[in-house]
């Protein structure tokens, strides 16, 4: 057995070197992922991503449902946190398949891993070339081709012929001895599921391996977590929305501290204790004083959030998000009115005071540049042939794709394997009050008569729901609406960013915040440092960049694209998948712009090409 070392950091570990992904090892074969000998725990607690992973769970387990008896047990994990994050610390791997084909006569072996390559029978043809084809089902089965046996009951090599054909359903076998070609098909059933058979494809390849990760933007360590664990804190983090809490973590802790009856009071009485001070003493009396006012302030802000009228699951579903959001301003946060204060005076002083009217233009309430923004990538499992729970196949039928998760460790709990580290992000709070104009402009709401942003805030926690699924588009048409605006803004936005920012769009990375009419743009370089593109744009040519949002509103495929395409496809607003939060779903430039004009021939508008998919005719969010 031959052992080599191929030296990898943790960031492309995480998406090249997986447990169960077939790989390339240099230029001397594929292989296939082993669990690393060494993990350490990743520093972001388990309870912080287990509602994340629970959305990115459910569309399987709905899928699988039916029939199956194991639908449900991947989300039954965690709920009972039987997971871990680490960090892999090693790679290993083994040769993968052990087959190996002759090119010359088809002659097929299947051999041991620690086996060395075999040669073959006819020894004029030599070594044998390894075979790199294998099954793969969309159970997560992945396994090696094995031969048949002889019909005859000859006992010799079995050939593979015509696997110079890239269409498999033409290999066939024959026997080395006595020429007899075999009945059997090179692929039978599924080993694993019994249900359907398996594709045969070379590996690696990458409908062999889909990683399945979610991105936790802003986490907090292990050690500060305790602090915001509390059962009020998706409540808090929703408040925090609504202003009637401090943004960032310190609200947070603020609001868990004060719950406790007291707890803000006995905290104060001890510090003044251990300062020696004594009460009736001016300085006790105003520590006590400011205590008790904290904990007087808690019903206001518990008050605003049960006056919402939503139940316990809606508040939690919101609360991840608000909490995910209200995180982001303790990232070292660069707001347009610190480049005002901290460039008076100089050259820049001038471009910088074109920045408010430009953002407020655009339908922006403000942009905000988050310098270090903690991010962790984390790979909970993976699947086969297709990265969706539900796939459509060329000839049309529908194949659901199983989850699964990475063998178990020692303790019995799966390993998530991820890495924590720090990027920069630009965070584009949209106007929410120009949001309910603009869906009372297209006939999707009644006018609700608001005034304020924190009452515009409050109408879409009442009247919207949570974006809970990242593969369809939501069923209420207020949450949809919203979502699509936020999602084709965000897409506009990065394509604005890439041509100044120093990276490829593919390199950028996004992160919605429908509920808030928020996204967050940041840069996905997935390296261990920050290259500063971003920051450079919202110094020096943030401008240019927003005047491109709106430079040109066709596409090379309109109007077909906007009539009938839903809006956006590949040459318009579609970015890759590893850049997209919800693989180019909920996509419409007809939101941004405003739905063409009726046809010539349909002057009335009854046709339904005359508007959108759905027949709602928008009044574009930019088109001032």
């Amino acid at each position: 057995m031959v052992f080599e070392q191929l030296n990898r950091s943790n960031i492309q570990a995480l998406w090249r070197y997986m447990p169960e992904q077939p790989y390339n090892w240099s230029s001397k074969g594929s292989v296939l992922g082993q669990p690393p000998r060494q993990v350490t725990p990743l520093d972001v607690p388990e309870g912080w991503v287990a509602s994340q992973l629970r959305r990115l769970l459910l569309p399987f387990a709905s899928a699988t449902g039916g029939g199956d008896s194991r639908a449900g047990a991947e989300l039954t994990a965690i709920e009972r946190r039987q997971f871990s994050l680490v960090k892999a610390e090693d790679l290993r791997a083994v040769r993968f398949p052990n087959t190996f084909l002759c090119r010359a006569c088809g002659a097929f072996r299947l051999i041991h891993t620690s086996d060395p390559a075999p040669r073959c029978p006819t020894s004029s043809h030599g070594q044998l070339e390894q075979f790199s084809w294998c099954e793969v089902h969309e159970c997560g089965h992945l396994s090696k081709i094995t031969a048949p046996r002889c019909a005859s009951g000859c006992r010799s090599w079995m050939h593979l012929n015509n696997t110079r054909d890239l269409n498999t359903s033409r290999w066939y076998w024959t026997c080395a001895q006595c020429q007899r070609r075999s009945d059997d098909p090179v692929v039978r059933w599924c080993s694993t599921c019994r249900d359907g058979r398996p594709q045969v494809m070379r590996v690696p390849q990458t409908a062999a391996y889909y990683p399945q990760q979610v991105t936790v933007i802003n986490p907090p360590t292990r050690a500060d977590y305790g602090a915001l664990a509390y059962d009020g804190v998706y409540a808090a983090a929703v408040a925090q929305s609504l202003g009637t809490l401090p943004r960032g973590a310190e609200g947070l802790r603020r609001a868990g501290g004060a719950s406790s009856t007291g707890g803000a009071v006995e905290q104060a009485r001890e510090t003044a204790e251990a300062l020696g001070m004594k009460p009736g003493e001016e300085l006790y009396d105003q520590l006590i004083a400011k205590a008790q006012k904290r904990e007087d302030d808690v019903p206001a802000w518990d008050a605003q959030v049960e006056a919402l009228g939503r139940d316990p699951e809606t508040i939690e579903a919101f609360g991840e998000e608000c909490r995910q959001l209200g995180l982001a301003w303790d990232a070292k946060p660069l707001t347009v009115k610190n480049l005002l204060d901290g460039d008076a005076g100089t050259q820049l002083e001038a471009y910088y005071q074109q920045y408010p009217k430009l953002i407020s233009h655009y339908g922006f309430n403000d942009v905000t540049l988050l310098r270090e923004l903690p991010i962790a990538y984390i790979v909970a499992g993976y699947t086969r042939i297709s990265s969706n729970a539900v796939a459509t196949t060329r000839r049309g039928t529908q194949t659901t794709q199983r989850f699964r998760f990475f063998p178990a460790g020692r303790d019995s709990k799966f390993p998530m394997y991820g890495v924590r580290t720090e990027t920069e992000g630009l965070l584009f709070e949209l106007d929410k009050l120009a949001v309910v104009r603009w869906l009372v402009d297209s006939g999707v709401i009644e006018d609700p008569d608001l005034r304020t942003q924190d009452e515009a805030q409050r109408w879409i926690f009442q009247f919207g729901d949570p974006v809970l699924d990242v593969f369809n588009a939501p069923e209420d048409p207020v949450t949809k609406a919203i979502l699509g605006l936020v999602h084709s803004m965000a897409h506009r936005t990065m394509k604005a960013l890439a041509t100044r920012c120093g990276l490829n769009v593919d390199s950028l990375g996004e992160y919605l915040f429908p509920a808030n009419c928020s996204f967050l743009v940041y840069a996905n370089t997935r390296s261990n440092f920050t290259l500063g593109g971003l920051e450079h744009v919202y110094r020096f040519d943030l401008v240019d960049a927003l005047c491109e949002l709106n430079a040109e509103t066709r596409c090379v495929f309109d109007p077909p694209c906007r009539r009938d395409f839903g809006g956006a496809c590949a040459a318009c607003l579609h970015l890759s998948e590893v850049a997209c939060a919800r693989f180019n779903t909920v996509l419409d430039r007809n939101l941004l712009f405003g739905t063409l004009p009726p046809l010539v021939s349909d002057p009335a508008g009854g046709s339904p090409q005359s508007g959108t998919k759905d027949g709602r005719r928008w009044r574009g969010y930019w088109s001032h």
